[in-house]
């Protein structure tokens, strides 16, 4: 069965989509390096990877990263309609949130004292953000733990190339929402910087929906602030370092439950992320390093009390990119982990360490690329794990179009997170790693006009970790399989209108209930660009049926209750003027009522306009 799959899937075939003023696939001779780590022209990578560029960006007219995730095909976020301060999850591909790595600038930065150690996306500054890779797919050769259904690679912005500019900006909005950002930037030399700050105010609206709609829930209110600073400098030819250090703060109030409010619940979280990266580069190769220590305070403040979590996260990776040849390139490295939390500052604190070398060698003999990488995960708790992954792909050239067929099959782990090995309810220290196989095939076509992608994956989960009937944490027996397909596209009529549209189909193959992830979801966008300098964009994102559950705390038991589809309506326009641009974005048009999360709310029709100044 398992061989069946992976030949279906490497049989499978896909175009890839340029746009203009939306988010984007990465076209031919775009250079990517979320696939090996390495600058790499995007037809010679076996996988398919998503790109939001600066640009995106700069036109998403105050919105979030969670809502641009959620425009990518095989992605699905909840969070994202609720008040500022929900909690965001992230579902790449029918798996949730722990099986998708987050990387910033490379490095992976995930929440030690989280039952699934993932990655808040609360704590981002979009304003901060240089571009966003979506690779999807097992990559935990190169990237380790939590990297079994896909990566996201968040690049923070960089320096300018003249010697000093600027930008600030303001915007308001619904929910009476203010956010304001100033950055510098610049060259000079051999050295370069970055500085950025932003802050962020909203009154909000009810976290939790009122099934009396007698009004008396109370508005969740939200404010935080993020400051970034980098700096880079090129001591000789061959060797430069640089030095990233940021702060981001939040706090926000929350409801009690699904659909229970609460007057007086409230949270704060505090991450404090440094770390520095030499590279030494020689002729035919180089050797980086990153290593970032990363520390998140986070308190909640409920009717049963204070719960207070310290955490730190200590990174250190070295990867070696040699060409052996003008044929053969390897990437090696070895990676460190270490994470530890305590329940309360002045509780014992639970650590455990990972140590992993991996490598990945690339063949690339005229229009034939394959990529062959292994890692092996050494865990001071549960021993050793080996992982591997195959990337071939072939570009063929004519004329009129280029076409590149790839396909991909991977193993990846989840290593158990501290709470489940150690923490307060339910640890089990014998716990074993969660297993993913996955596999991908497609290719891409790439025209003067029409540009299309369709992609086929595959995935199997095992050993899956639980809370069981015990009330303890335990491997589950049996497996779950997922597949799907993802379907992208965009013609350009001219230079001022072009058309673009995206289908994800996602199943369970083995009957399991996937719970808040559609079986269909389709989005589309026309951009109109009238005159110089002024763009106009009408999108719709439809979101089909999904199951949903939520947690009555009358009855403390669990609810089933399916969702229903919903499509949202949005637009947005943007005009550029000496050193100004203007924004305005109307968000759900037509006002739909829908249910995103069971027993919470979703912003109706809201509205923002926004200013930003650059020098």
């Amino acid at each position: 069965m398992r061989k069946t799959q992976l030949i279906i899937a490497l049989l499978c075939t896909g175009w890839t989509v340029k746009a203009q003023d939306t988010l984007k696939t990465v076209q031919l001779d775009e250079v990517v390096v979320t696939g090996t780590k390495s600058e790499i022209p995007v037809e010679k990578s076996g996988k398919s990877i998503f790109k939001i560029t600066r640009k995106d960006i700069e036109q998403s007219s105050s919105r979030s990263v969670a809502d641009l995730l959620n425009e990518v095909p095989g992605v699905q976020m909840d969070g994202n309609f609720g008040p500022l301060g929900t909690n965001i999850d992230y579902f790449v591909r029918g798996a949730r949130s722990k099986s998708t790595l987050i990387l910033i600038d490379g490095v992976p930065f995930n929440d030690a004292s989280g039952i699934d150690q993932t990655y808040d996306l609360r704590l981002l500054d979009l304003d901060q953000v240089e571009s966003i890779e979506i690779l999807k797919g097992g990559l935990s050769t190169l990237y380790g733990t939590g990297a079994t259904a896909g990566v996201i690679n968040i690049s923070l912005k960089q320096a300018s190339k003249d010697q000093l500019s600027g930008n600030v900006g303001a915007s308001y909005g619904s929910f009476n929402t203010f956010q304001s950002n100033a950055g510098l930037s610049g060259t000079s030399g051999n050295s370069s910087f970055v500085l950025n700050g932003g802050y962020k105010k909203s009154d909000g609206f009810s976290t939790a929906k009122d099934e009396d709609e007698n009004g008396n829930f109370d508005d969740d209110g939200f404010e935080g602030f993020n400051l970034l600073g980098k700096y880079d400098i090129d001591f000789t030819e061959r060797f430069s370092l640089g030095v990233t250090i940021s702060y981001d703060f939040f706090e926000t109030d929350f409801d009690a439950s699904a659909f229970a409010d609460s007057e007086t619940n409230f949270s704060e979280y505090r991450q404090l992320r440094g770390g520095i990266r030499p590279t030494y580069r020689w002729e035919g190769g180089n050797i980086q390093g990153k290593i970032f220590i990363n520390k998140l305070d986070r308190f909640f403040l409920t009717d049963f009390g204070l719960s207070d979590y310290d955490a730190k996260n200590h990174q250190a990776d070295v990867v070696i990119n040699q060409n052996l040849s003008d044929q053969i390139k390897l990437i090696g490295g070895v990676n460190y982990q270490r994470f530890q939390y305590a329940e309360q500052p002045d509780f014992e604190t639970f650590d455990f360490n990972m140590f992993d070398p991996y490598a990945t060698a690339i063949y690339d003999i005229s229009n034939l690329s394959v990529q062959l990488g292994g890692r092996l995960n050494i865990h001071s708790d549960y021993g050793e794990n080996f992982v591997w992954n195959v990337n071939p792909s072939y570009l063929l050239q004519t004329e009129a179009v280029n076409v590149k067929v790839f396909g991909s099959y991977a193993t990846a782990f989840i290593a158990p997170s501290l709470t489940q090995l150690y923490g307060p309810f339910g640890a089990n220290p014998d716990l074993s790693p969660e297993e993913s196989q996955s596999a991908e095939g497609g290719f891409s076509l790439l025209g003067e006009k029409l540009r299309s992608d369709i992609v086929y994956f595959y995935r199997k989960d095992e050993n899956l970790i639980i809370y069981n009937s015990e009330f303890q944490y335990a491997n589950a027996d049996g497996v779950i399989e997922t597949d799907g397909v993802e379907v992208s596209g965009e013609y350009e009529f001219n230079d001022q209108i072009s058309w673009s549209a995206n289908y994800t189909y996602t199943r369970r193959l083995n009957n399991e209930t996937a719970y808040r992830i559609p079986r269909h979801k389709l989005g589309t966008s026309i951009t109109v660009r009238p005159i110089e300098n002024l763009s106009t964009r009408l999108s719709y994102l439809y979101t089909g049926d999904r199951a949903l559950q939520y947690f009555d705390s009358n009855t403390s038991e669990t609810v089933q209750v399916n969702g229903e589809a919903f499509g949202l309506l949005d637009f947005k326009t943007s005009y550029a003027f000496n050193r100004f641009r203007l924004s305005a974005a109307v968000n759900n048009i037509l006002d739909e009522d829908y249910v995103a999360i069971a027993g919470y709310n979703v912003a109706g029709r809201n509205y923002n306009v926004s200013v930003n100044y650059s020098f």
